[in-house]
């Protein structure tokens, strides 16, 4: 009779062991899970900051060069394509002293993408340290990011919507409410699966960041109507080609070319006949080339040739007078045949040993020699000589 009070007071202690150890369970997993949630947050906070701050690198890339141009045409056709992103609520460039050049906005999450006029300059951030700076304001994030490239042109600024994965923060308030009721050995495999969609998601975030600057790069140092290197591209192909032309003992042609009588086809037959010409020289030039050399469009009809791999002028002189032919062939542009040629300056490296920046002025020089001497010809630079 005595072994039923100890059978009481035995099972006494153990429901309070079990429920201690209940209570210790819960509270370890809901901390666990708290903890979970926090980190996820900040996770998708910081892959949102690493997106934004890419596409504003970027899109800097991008205009900078319409900027200086005041190509506002293009500039706008540029800040389109980031509003693809349909997290981006509007993008702003403004020049250095705040007036702006262009500003697209929707209104609403995926909402349809309009121009806004109404605003004629913004007040500048102020104690601006860096080249960009991230704010928060309500479910908005605020980007400043300061266009330049070598020097100041101008300022981004691009509002996102914060937009959280709900789905995801759903799923963690769920399995918050559902530890209470399991035991503490839970605790590992909830922690496991969260950390894990967790990772899921940030490498799919970066994936998308990895495409979206692969796409940025091309149409920052492409040009996105003749779909030839552009001005930004210039440097780094004659670095290398001039890298080459000397390992290799060859001579490198550094070549001007500007399209004569361009201007008065743009007059006569409006700017979509002049971009189809241009669509059209550039190809019969890339056709001219090897695969080895760089055909770069500068702006407007203005291009640079970059001929590596030339054993003498004898044969610089065959490949020029054969780009000249193919320029002065008709064109057929929106129905009509259209006749234009091209004025080149050449200059030869290692003959003309100037720097970089030199050889192409030398180029630049030769090109509009070659115009004063009735255009649809080639002109040596004096420096090559």
């Amino acid at each position: 009779m005595r072994s039923k009070p100890q059978s009481t007071s035995a099972h006494s202690i153990f429901s309070k062991f079990i429920a201690w150890f209940s209570l210790l369970a819960v509270v370890l997993i809901s901390a666990s899970s708290i903890w979970t949630y926090y980190n996820t947050n900040q996770l998708i906070r910081i892959t949102q900051e690493r997106r934004e701050v890419a596409l504003g690198k970027g899109l800097a890339l991008a205009i900078s060069d319409l900027i200086v141009t005041r190509e506002y045409a293009q500039l706008e056709s540029d800040l389109r394509q980031i509003m693809g992103n349909e997290s981006v609520e509007s993008v702003m460039v403004t020049d250095l002293n705040g007036t702006v050049l262009a500003y697209l906005e929707r209104k609403s999450l995926a909402g349809p993408v309009t121009s806004n006029f109404s605003i004629a300059s913004i007040d500048l951030p102020k104690n601006f340290k860096g080249q960009f700076q991230v704010e928060k304001s309500g479910q908005v994030s605020i980007l400043w990011y300061k266009v330049d490239s070598g020097i100041p042109l101008g300022w981004i600024r691009m509002k996102t919507f914060i937009n959280v994965d709900d789905a995801l923060l759903n799923n963690l308030r769920m399995n918050i409410l559902l530890s209470v009721s399991i035991l503490f050995f839970g605790l590992f495999g909830i922690a496991i699966m969260l950390f894990y969609r967790a990772k899921q998601k940030t490498q799919e975030e970066e994936l998308r960041l990895i495409n979206s600057n692969g796409q940025l790069h091309n149409a920052a140092y492409f040009d996105s109507l003749t779909k030839l290197p552009n001005r930004l591209s210039l440097n780094d192909l004659v670095e290398s080609a001039m890298a080459v032309a000397k390992l290799d003992s060859d001579l490198l042609a550094i070549c001007f070319l500007d399209l004569d009588g361009f201007k008065g086809v743009n007059d006569r037959m409006g700017h979509s006949s002049g971009d189809g010409l241009l669509v059209a020289a550039a190809a019969r030039m890339k056709k001219a080339v090897r695969d080895s050399d760089s055909v770069i469009r500068l702006g407007g009809d203005e291009f640079v040739l970059i001929l590596g791999g030339i054993k003498n002028k004898e044969q610089l002189e065959i490949l020029l007078k054969r780009i000249l032919e193919l320029l002065a062939s008709p064109f057929m542009i929106s129905g009509k045949n259209v006749s234009v040629s091209a004025s080149i300056g050449v200059t030869i490296y290692p003959d003309d040993d100037a720097p970089m920046e030199d050889l192409l002025a030398h180029a630049d020089a030769a090109m509009y020699e070659a115009k004063k001497q009735g255009k649809n010809a080639w002109v040596l630079s004096r420096n090559s000589k």
